[in-house]
């Protein structure tokens, strides 16, 4: 009997009401609701307490937040909470309870983290992961959230503070709650500031600083809080004129200097051919366009007479037309801004200057690539213009320096001052004069000094001085002294160290494929949350032991003590795969030289109930049986039943799918011809046109214009719905308006940051429409980020594969069964070595004059082609899936019949990982072969939506007549009677 998980945990995405993370000018993250039942459960989660303390010296400060929620509902709850941070911003601490007691993270590589995460999370202990997704964006995984408990998360992070136009620093903190906090603690320190701070925004009038020797402090605590604003707190630009901060390292010193740089700016004259690049991706309508347009409205006016080119980015690049503008009118192409439409992902590498032709760019986006490389092939100055919170800002900073160009961040500047910075030649910071007692400073590559410069470095004593020089290009015409003293040290107030830290993972992220390992050394050495490393709470010190992490402070006795008293105990894990896939590969052999005769087949007369559906004869021992011709119903409760298998055979007559055309229907012609080639033996693959019930679908219809106009009204309720794009798209497929669908379809890139589900939906959709280089992007970003499962590399395997290039697939898929996995993950997918042996030896087979297989153990080579394989995988781990293939004397290959009398086999069964299930047939008899999928149902609820299943169907696999049909689908309700997916016949 099938084994199914009777624990569904609810994996709840929430943003938690912390809005601390909102700009000033009031943006908030959005709440994305999972599931059907994920409502009712944010309902029941609230925000039982805050408990917020803020350390200011100088520029720098440190804020510590800790969050109780409680979860009032009956169900365990998984929490994920996602949000972004301030350019140059990253997090520092991190801490969640354990047994009531709150434990500091560790830091740990981030695919590691990971991976033991939701190792020790089967376990249904408490594991606790903060780690940083693409852009400067984190989220942290809780789990479990019990039913009627609280759970605690503490983040802190610290960072630099900024000059107002005023010439203060400004310490802000959004407050914006959306409902009372039962209890809310705040308090603010501000250390040796010879002037009183003053607060331009307070929450309810009553906070205020009081003086405590060299320190100001404000406080308070209140019950059933709802603040009336925000906190803003203004120090005068005086109170940096301070000696640079010290700390001690050994024989060293680590140091932080804040210097001010009066300088005249030089004017930047604008070229008379400017090219402007509108993101026009779906994440833009996260962007401020109002601010967009009135920085541009401040560029043009200062101008007054040039022509702008206007070039329009998706997952497509497009001319937008050439504005002539005189006297700073730009009436037309103000409008034409106005009414763009924003659909579709966000493609880089789509870029062509020879479309869009200029000597200056404006670019105006977020920086996040979703749909192709970040790349851009431009090589005159580009200003990279950003005004949203979701943003990848080393990546801006990267494309303007390599350029010439400049980062204009409008989520702390201005319109008016973002104009004022574009038209100005700004001193820049060029180095320091020769001081051989200095080393690792940073910021180390050139960059503008927008009145003042903060500095980090190592100084080899305790007194040294710091010659600054600035200065125009690679010409020094200022220079600044500062003196490093060693009495000013802090005494720990700040830790220098941290900060310094932060500015040389800063400088080394513009370059990160070139620094990723120095990064991840520094982000783990120094405890702070990069792109390669995060933050990982573990329950008990004898998993720390098990996974080789090392402990935090509080458990380093305990852990030491522990190792004492035993040998260390490693983490059990899987070396590779080789031993199994020899075994395996010998199986095959013998399976593949068997001669199977199955006996002649009599078939028997259909029983059908009083409904007219068919029913189980008295010898049909598998329930399911019974109901696998039944109807198909893809999604929804309400969706119209299919009355009989002879109106699905009907409807299977009049389409044939190919992986690299659209769907469509065959002429009366067409269908004979399908008979014809039949009947001549010549196997056809024949996959239904699957269409979706949702009331959304209904609104759809007309030509492919009109039909499209009526998408995007519809989209506003739908737009964070994966299933709503998938959907939409194979409309516009099956309509054949092919650029249209791709668009369409490429908006599941924009949906959530760093989420392998969607893109492993989106590499199947990819893959089943015969988008090679988009299936090559997406299936690799799913391998960066999960380099833990075997699916991940075998998904790039096949995706390199169909765009031509067969070496790199077969090493990656070899690479498959030498890799390192843990014992839960090696147990998950065991059995994939079955399905990789039969790719690998059919990239052999086909393209061995292209190959080099000297690396590959000659054990595993050998010729297998087959009339038939099908092979399923599908996008979600903890799901349930069951593969079926009926053959034309009615002996149904699945889990529970493995082997067949015609010779089919089956893989082993999946019921916890991606799969693959493969079904292969040596010599298929004459007649017609149904597939069916069983859908168990999965352990979860997620943002991305229903699970995705792919199918491939080959025949003649191996061979040179071989012949693949792809399909991808999502499914929805549990469907234990099998939903009807192809046929093929011989």
């Amino acid at each position: 009997m099938k084994l199914r998980s009777i624990f569904q945990p609810l994996v709840l995405l929430f943003f938690l009401l912390l809005t601390q993370f909102t700009d000033s000018n009031g943006q908030t993250p959005q709440v994305k609701i999972l599931g059907t039942t994920a409502a009712a459960a944010l309902k029941a989660v609230s925000l039982k307490s805050v408990h917020i303390e803020v350390q200011v010296y100088g520029n720098i400060a440190t804020t510590m937040m800790t969050m109780s929620f409680v979860n009032t509902s009956s169900r365990i709850l998984e929490g994920e909470l996602t949000f972004p941070m301030p350019d140059g911003v990253s997090i520092t601490g991190y801490a969640l309870d354990i047994n009531g007691k709150m434990r500091e993270a560790v830091p740990v590589e981030k695919a590691r983290a990971t991976e033991v995460f939701e190792s020790v999370e089967h376990r249904r202990v408490d594991p606790g992961l903060l780690e940083k997704v693409e852009g400067n964006n984190f989220r942290t995984r809780i789990y479990p959230f019990p039913a009627g408990g609280t759970r605690t998360v503490k983040i802190s992070y610290e960072q630099e503070l900024h000059f107002s136009p005023e010439q203060e620093l400004r310490y802000h903190l959004p407050l914006d709650y959306k409902k009372a906090v039962p209890e809310f603690f705040l308090k603010v320190s501000v250390l040796e500031s010879k002037e009183k701070p003053s607060m331009s925004e307070q929450p309810d009038g009553s906070f205020s600083f009081q003086r405590k020797d060299k320190t100001y402090i404000a406080e308070m605590q209140r019950k059933d809080f709802s603040p009336l604003h925000g906190l803003v707190i203004n120090l005068p630009a005086g109170d940096t004129a301070m000696d640079a901060l010290m700390q001690k390292a050994g024989q060293s010193y680590y140091f932080l200097a804040n210097v001010l740089v009066n300088a005249p700016a030089r004017t930047h004259h604008w070229s008379d051919q400017i090219g402007l690049i509108w993101d026009v991706s779906l994440s833009g309508l996260q962007r401020d366009q109002a601010k967009e347009i009135a920085l541009l409205d401040a560029v043009i006016k200062e101008k007054k007479n040039l022509t702008i080119n206007l070039g329009l980015l998706n997952n497509t690049f497009k001319k937008g037309g050439i504005f002539i503008i005189k006297d700073g009118n730009w009436k037309e192409l103000k409008a034409k801004l106005k009414q763009l439409v924003y659909d579709g992902g966000t493609d880089y590498s789509q870029l062509n200057p020879g479309l869009l032709q200029a000597e200056e760019y404006l670019f105006f986006t977020d920086g996040l690539s979703g749909f192709g490389p970040a790349v851009v092939s431009l090589n005159k100055p580009v200003y990279m213009i950003n005004s949203s919170l979701r943003a990848d800002f080393s990546l801006l900073k990267n494309i303007s320096a390599k350029t010439g160009g400049q980062f204009i961040n409008l989520n702390v500047l201005t319109a008016a001052a973002a104009c004022q910075q574009m038209t100005k030649e700004e001193m820049q910071f060029i180095g320091v004069k020769n001081n051989p007692g200095i080393s690792e400073l940073y910021p180390a590559l050139p960059v503008r000094v927008n009145g003042y410069l903060s500095i980090a470095g190592l100084a080899a004593s305790g007194t040294e001085n710091l010659v600054l020089q600035f200065g125009y290009g690679k010409e020094v015409t200022l220079e600044r002294t500062v003196k490093l003293n060693a009495a000013a040290q802090n005494a720990g107030v700040i830790d220098v160290s941290k900060i310094w830290a932060q500015k040389k993972l800063s400088d080394m992220d513009v370059n990160y494929e070139q620094n990723k390992e120095k990064i991840s050394q520094l982000g783990q050495q120094f405890g702070i949350v990069t792109r390669n490393t995060s933050l990982l709470v573990l329950e008990s010190v004898d998993d720390y032991i098990r996974y080789g992490v090392a402990p935090p402070a509080e458990l380093r006795a305990a852990y030491e003590k522990e190792m004492k008293g035993r040998i260390r105990e490693k983490e059990n894990r899987k070396k590779d795969l080789m031993e199994e896939a020899i075994v395996m590969a010998a199986e095959l052999k013998k399976w593949w030289n068997t001669v199977f005769k199955p006996q002649k087949f009599f078939p028997k007369p259909e029983r059908v109930n009083a409904a007219g559906y068919p029913v189980a004869a008295a010898d049909q021992s598998e329930a399911p049986l019974a109901r696998q011709n039944s109807a198909i119903r893809i999604r929804g409760n309400n969706a119209p039943h299919r009355q009989n298998i002879t109106e699905s055979r009907e409807m299977l007559a009049e389409v044939v799918v190919n992986s690299s055309a659209a769907k469509g229907k065959l002429s009366n012609t067409a269908s004979a011809d399908v008979t014809s080639r039949a009947a001549a033996e010549q196997p056809v693959i024949i996959i239904p046109e699957f269409k979706s019930d949702q009331e959304y679908m209904k609104k759809i219809s007309g030509s492919p214009d009109q039909a499209y106009q009526q998408y995007l009204s519809v989209r506003k309720d739908y737009q964070t719905t994966p299933s709503f794009y998938l959907d939409i798209s194979n409309w516009f497929q099956q309509h054949q308006d092919v650029d249209r669908a791709l668009m369409i379809l490429s908006n599941l890139a924009e949906l959530d940051l760093e989420n392998a589900e969607i893109y492993k939906t989106l590499t199947c959709k990819l893959r089943e429409t015969g988008h090679v280089k988009a299936e090559l992007f997406a299936s690799h970003k799913v391998l960066e980020w999960r380099p833990m499962d075997a699916q991940s590399y075998r998904d790039y395997a096949l995706a390199l594969a169909d765009c031509g290039e067969y070496q790199r697939a077969l090493d990656t898929l070899y690479t498959v069964l030498n890799q390192s996995y843990s014992m839960d993950n090696a147990d998950r997918d065991h059995g994939i070595e079955e399905i990789i042996l039969a790719e690998i030896n059919n990239l052999i087979n086909l393209h061995r004059a292209k190959l080099n297989s000297r690396k590959i153990d000659k054990r595993v080579i050998f010729n297998l082609p087959v009339d038939v394989r099908v092979v399923m995988n599908w996008n979600k781990k903890d799901t349930d899936i069951d593969l079926w293939v009926t053959d034309p004397n009615g002996d149904k290959c699945f889990y529970g019949n493995k082997r067949t009398k015609a010779g089919g086999r089956i893989s082993d069964d999946f019921t916890s990982g991606y799969g693959p299930e493969q079904f292969m047939l040596k010599k298929a008899i004459r007649g017609t072969y149904k597939i069916e999928v069983n859908y168990y149902g999965d352990s979860q609820l997620s943002i991305s939506g229903p699970t995705t299943i792919m199918a491939e169907i080959y025949t003649h696999y191996g061979t040179k007549d071989q012949e693949r049909k792809i399909i991808a689908l999502q499914l929805s309700d549990k469907k234990q009677g099998g939903v009807f997916i192809g046929e093929f016949t011989f």
